[in-house]
């Protein structure tokens, strides 16, 4: 028994040990549109440039997209019962609003409709994803071992965001703190982002239009063309989606678009399953020097087509040095801070 304390004393010294010997990082970054159309030249690409997921470290998903499979398991049925013995109907024909607000009020089988054994459980585990997001995003700051987002008085470039919010030519699309111990670029795993506007109610992944709009429609009544119907426009959609697709390698046994039924995080292409105005992938590694590697897509709403622009980027980086990664549409702005754990701050009393 002694021995056993004695070894388990041992373990744990040197995880504290390897702990407090770990470098850790405290990564400012701010990211931005440029707006204006004016004397640009440069000519983008019209195919869109997939960026796969992988394996990728998400801190937001968590903020934006939670499970309130807890909070829906705790609540009572909603009165009347969700669905009827009728033997004509298996839904209540006479539905009225449940006395309770708080209550369960989606339909859920009976024993004799289930298909298991054990109960099943047909409830909607998410919350919903906000058409937009601020472009300002901080955590609670406590130390967790693992990447987490810096509360908001870690951030030191808020003047350069403000800056860059009140010039009318730039879009402030996120400004956050993460902190993260970097490792060789072999065993890094890159972070994931993303911000703006959600388009994925009128676009897939592929920039294709999901339905015709209604100003699409008007236009198309005022220039006497004939309106397309629902079946034309859905294959017409389908094609200009495959055609994306093959112009930027994908399979033709892949998903058409980016959601996924079986799955609602993760598809077969790992592509993402919003369409937002901004996301990609981040990456910190450390090999003598510290490098950063970014890849972003870009989306933009031009006339009644969703473009997407790339934006792929590699920098060696030194720490306390603020750097700007350039580009004709985006532009990064970085500083990336030495960083002790053991110094853990207070929780963000506005989290």
């Amino acid at each position: 028994m002694k021995a056993r304390l004695l070894l388990t004393g041992c373990l744990l010294f040197n995880s504290l040990l390897l702990q407090a010997n770990e470098r850790w990082f405290e990564i400012e970054m701010i990211i931005f549109e440029r707006t204006p159309e004016g004397q640009l030249q440069e000519q983008f690409p019209e195919q869109v440039t997939p960026i796969r997921l992988g394996r990728n470290i998400d801190l937001l998903t968590p903020r934006f997209n939670p499970s309130i499979l807890p909070l829906v398991l705790s609540l009572e049925s909603c009165t009347p019962d969700a669905v009827s013995t009728n033997a004509n109907s298996p839904f209540t024909t006479s539905w009225q609003a449940p006395a309770r607000l708080l209550c369960q009020q989606e339909t859920q089988p009976v024993a004799w409709q289930r298909h298991s054994l054990f109960p099943e459980v047909l409830l909607n585990t998410q919350a919903p994803w906000p058409t937009s997001i601020a472009p300002v995003i901080s955590g609670s700051g406590e130390f967790q071992g693992v990447p987490y987002l810096a509360e908001a008085s870690a951030f030191s470039l808020t003047e350069v965001a403000d800056r860059l919010r009140r010039q009318r030519q730039h879009q402030l699309l996120l400004h956050t703190v993460w902190r993260q111990a970097p490792v060789t670029e072999r065993r890094a795993i890159p972070s994931r982002w993303f911000a703006g506007q959600n388009f994925s109610q009128g676009f897939d992944y592929w920039g294709q239009a999901k339905l015709a709009t209604a100003s699409s429609r008007a236009s198309l009544a005022m220039n006497n063309s004939p309106l397309p119907t629902a079946a034309t426009t859905d294959v017409l959609e389908q094609i200009a989606s495959r055609r994306q697709q093959l112009a930027a390698g994908v399979t033709l046994d892949q998903p058409v678009t980016a959601a996924s039924e079986t799955n609602p995080n993760q598809n077969q292409a790992n592509l993402p399953n919003e369409v937002w105005q901004l996301d990609g992938l981040f990456k910190l590694h450390l090999d003598h020097y510290l490098f950063v590697n970014t890849d972003f897509n870009l989306r933009r709403l031009v006339g009644d087509k969703l473009q997407s622009i790339n934006v792929k980027q590699s920098r060696r980086v030194i720490s306390g040095e603020i750097h700007y990664l350039d580009h004709p549409k985006l532009g990064i702005v970085l500083q990336i801070r030495r960083f002790s754990p053991t110094a853990e701050p207070v929780a963000d009393a506005a989290e």
